[in-house]
């Protein structure tokens, strides 16, 4: 049988959606973007005394030794890979370890990019099924003890979103752990922390602490979410030595830009502008609850910078009609969530014209 891959469709455009329904405004909340930009990255941008003549670095030491020390976990130089948004990271790992004997555990509900790149390579998907929690219904996590069950000889490599996409739930560092310790080593496993900088830093750990303990995980990030960067493609990925330098026999030389490479050592600094940003969405957050706790609209986990809502049957006709107020949200079909739409945390002024709509869409259709 076909090893049949459907492509990924990123969130709808601002500029198309102005077009077809004629508006002047119009905002983007399906891509789950951090809606600041740090002032500091854009002085940097704004300069005009850049070199575009000239190649970006392509092994940028000083940003990979920055990055190490952010993270801490006694990481070096020597444990990162920097790439066109974790994404590419990704694909290297896939590229690098998996062959069409592979089979690749995937859990239920998780970014789509996981199977699209796993297919490329033709290995047999295995997909996982959530978390049921009997204290709450919407819960839909990683359910690892389902993972270790679909394990065979044949299992070379496991994805685990943490925080995941589009759930929002997350699994606590102890329980990673344990499932580390439980399965072959032969099995690789990926931690995508893309949302990870969301989280409490005094209280969650990440996986990126199991690196010395374990040989056979890869964890990737992102400067995509808290960072402000989505545009410029920036992420990394950290590992052992050993695996780091097995993929960089498969990157290619230039795949970061120039300006990507600097927004990334400049945006790592910025600590006001992560502080507000996480401010702006634990605020945005508690709004979004309260709204939906209000209409009774039941919602998934709250870890990252979106919430994954239930609409029912109205999923389809809800959007269509943010999209014709000018607000683009992320229909979850293509995920497996027919009845649920997916809504990031934006600037006060976008969220509550997002409220507004919801509001005057739950209005028309309960009358």
């Amino acid at each position: 049988m076909a090893n049949i891959i459907k492509k990924y469709t990123p969130g709808f455009n601002i500029h198309d959606i102005q077009k077809k329904y004629n508006l002047k405004k119009v905002i983007k909340l399906a891509s789950n973007e951090n809606p600041f930009i740090s002032k500091n990255v854009l002085s940097f941008i704004n300069n005009s005394k850049h070199n575009l003549n000239l190649y970006p670095d392509s092994n940028p030491h000083n940003l990979h030794s920055e990055i190490a020390k952010s993270i801490g976990y006694r990481m070096t130089d020597k444990n990162i890979i920097l790439g066109n948004g974790s994404n590419e990271i990704l694909e290297l790992i896939v590229r690098s370890n998996i062959d069409n004997k592979s089979e690749v555990i995937i859990p239920k509900h998780s970014f789509l990019v996981y199977e699209i790149i796993s297919k490329l390579q033709n290995a047999k998907i295995i997909i996982s099924k959530p978390e049921n929690d009997k204290n709450n219904k919407n819960y839909l996590g990683v359910n690892l003890t389902a993972i270790y069950e679909k394990i065979s000889k044949n299992t070379k490599l496991i994805f685990i979103a943490n925080p995941a996409n589009p759930t929002g739930t997350y699994i606590s560092i102890k329980h990673i752990d344990d499932f580390l310790k439980s399965i072959p080593k032969k099995i690789l496993v990926i931690i995508d922390e893309a949302y990870f900088e969301y989280l409490d830093s005094n209280i969650d750990k990440s996986a990126i602490s199991l690196i010395k303990k374990y040989k056979n995980i890869y964890v990737t990030r992102s400067f995509s979410k808290i960072y402000g960067l989505a545009s410029l493609r920036v992420g990394y990925g950290v590992s052992n030595p050993e695996n780091i330098n097995k993929l960089k026999l498969y990157k290619q030389p230039f795949s970061t830009n120039y300006f990507a490479q600097k927004a990334a050592s400049i945006a790592l600094k910025d600590s006001s502008f992560i502080k507000e940003s996480k401010k702006n969405n634990h605020d945005a957050l508690q709004q979004f609850k309260k709204i939906f706790d209000e209409l009774k609209i039941t919602y998934l986990g709250t870890y990252c910078n979106f919430i994954t809502f239930r609409v029912g049957n109205n999923s389809s006709s809800l959007f269509n009609y943010l999209l014709t107020k000018g607000v683009i949200v992320r229909p979850l079909t293509n995920y497996k969530l027919p009845e649920y739409l997916r809504v990031s945390l934006g600037s006060p002024s976008d969220n509550k014209l997002f409220i507004k709509h919801l509001k005057g869409f739950y209005s028309e259709n309960t009358k």
